[in-house]
């Protein structure tokens, strides 16, 4: 290949006798292969002489598929690839008359073949433990769950749990969002909140694990091996991930590992993940990932002032960067990574502040820049139908949500904000007005500016009770009676 000449990446799979365009890997270390239309372009591997696209496709590559030898790989000029590929398929129709032609495009996997056997020489047991891992894979057995016991020590409901999600991501060794638990002690309960997860124990049976909330995360003390730095805890206090890549020990074996570390933002604690368990990924949405991009984040640092496309043709500015909790790579939030710790002895917060919270929570968008869509907004279960719209990045029609200080329904339009990263509430369309953003409908404004902002409402002044959905006036006979009475209309 001449300096600066990209090449595409061709497999054919010898079982199927598929022959296309190289994409990335599917998720048993397979090729993706896609047709050689200039459509496609955007998502073809390319690569040149001088960088390490290629080495590490193929390092991956037999790490991870189990029939390797299943797949031969070929390389051809970037410029006129649909054209080559046809004449790439009618050589390999007779690969051996054209042996000499196709040696040209071979590409030779010799190295990467045997630096991955190397790898399970050197590593047996830990190859062994993943390989074993990934074909007995076992969500946690609910039945070893105590449900009776965690709800009278922790106040911790199944079924709250599952409407959630968050059961879910426990039972696949992940962790909730942040939860309201009410843990006892003797004859006495507390509020606080936490992220819970679940431990298998030696004897089978399942613990929970709270994760409570902490003042500041410890970046004083030393965490499993290593002490921070300065610079080390200036990174973790201002994103929420340290930049760089740390050896920590094992406990139970005493071993060293390159690791992340980052800070869960929902609770302080520092959160710690090997190397080789975090995936860089060549292509967010529709954005191609360079090489020098994918050699910041495997390092740990940050790629600021990247401009990511979406799946959706959507187009903005982020930093990116690897993070635990994401097991990959996020998009690092603009705002402060730090919970600060406000439940220690205190009451529940109101339903608007929980709702608000609960925003902040969740990840609006996933590690390839695609909208998610929450279950509920306002607690009000979305259909199949709103949360497709609502992915899609169009408006939806949220009706009957509880969000004003005296917990009335109110009503509005909701779309998700590519600038910010969260959805916004309007009182109209967005997508046929140009609509100002504000939390209630327009039929709801007097309950919201009454219940909530401490309003008066000359017709409904002295009723005497928080005003229901849409009401601007008296609605009973009660209501009638205290509203003229204080004007002194004779009842």
């Amino acid at each position: 290949m001449e300096q600066n000449q990209k090449d595409i990446l061709i497999a054919k799979d010898e079982k199927s006798g598929e022959i296309g365009v190289v994409t990335g890997l599917q998720n048993d270390g397979t090729p993706k292969i896609t047709d050689a239309k200039p459509k496609n372009a955007q998502d073809f591997l390319k690569f040149d002489k001088h960088g390490d696209v290629l080495d590490n496709f193929l390092s991956n590559f037999f790490r991870q598929c189990k029939e390797p030898k299943r797949f031969g790989f070929y390389h051809v000029a970037a410029d006129g690839v649909e054209n080559a590929v046809e004449v790439l398929k009618d050589l390999l129709k007779d690969p051996e008359a054209n042996k000499e032609l196709l040696a040209q495009h071979h590409v030779d996997t010799e190295k990467h073949e045997q630096q991955a056997k190397q790898e399970t020489v050197q590593n047996p047991e830990e190859t062994q433990q993943s390989e074993k891992a990934k074909k007995e894979y076992q969500p946690i057995d609910e039945g070893k769950i105590n449900w009776a016991e965690l709800e009278e020590k922790w106040g911790v409901n199944r079924q709250a749990l599952e409407e959630s999600g968050d059961l879910k991501k426990m039972l696949n060794y992940g962790k909730s969002t942040l939860v309201t638990v009410t843990p006892k002690f003797g004859d006495d309960r507390f509020e606080t909140e936490a992220r819970l997860s679940f431990k298998v124990l030696p004897n089978g049976n399942v613990q929970l694990v709270p994760h409570l909330i902490r003042k500041e995360p410890q970046l004083e003390k030393v965490f499993e091996g290593y002490t921070f730095s300065a610079e080390d805890k200036d990174h973790l206090k201002k994103t929420g991930n340290m930049g760089r890549i740390a050896q920590l020990t094992d406990k139970n074996t005493g071993k060293t590992f390159p690791a992340y570390i980052s800070i869960d933002r929902l609770t302080n604690h520092l959160v710690a993940i090997s190397t080789n368990k975090v995936r860089i990924p060549e292509k967010i949405g529709n954005t191609t990932l360079t090489e020098q991009d994918i050699k910041t984040l495997r390092t740990g640092q940050a790629i600021p002032n990247k401009e990511i496309t979406l799946a959706n043709g959507k187009i903005f500015t982020t930093t990116l960067q690897v993070n635990v909790e994401q097991r990959g790579v996020e998009f690092v939030p603009h705002s402060s990574p730090l919970k600060q710790d406000n439940s220690q002895g205190k009451k529940a917060e109101t339903q608007k502040g929980q709702e608000q919270s609960k925003n902040n929570q969740f990840q609006w968008l996933d590690a390839n820049g695609n909208i998610r869509a929450p279950k509920t907004f306002g607690g009000v279960t979305l259909t199949p139908e709103q949360q497709s719209d609502y992915t899609a990045g169009k408006t939806i029609l949220v009706k009957d949500m509880v969000h004003d200080k005296q917990g009335q329904p109110y009503t509005a339009y909701i779309k998700f904000n590519q600038e910010e990263g969260k959805p916004k509430y309007y009182r109209s369309n967005p997508d046929v007005s140009q609509a100002q953003q504000v939390v209630p409908a327009s039929e709801n404004r007097t309950q919201v500016a009454v219940n909530t902002n401490g309003k008066t409402n000359e017709a409904t002044k002295h009723i005497g009770e928080p005003l229901r959905k849409e009401q601007t006036a008296p609605i009973n006979t009660q209501q009638e009676q205290r509203q003229n009475k204080t004007k002194g209309i004779g009842v």
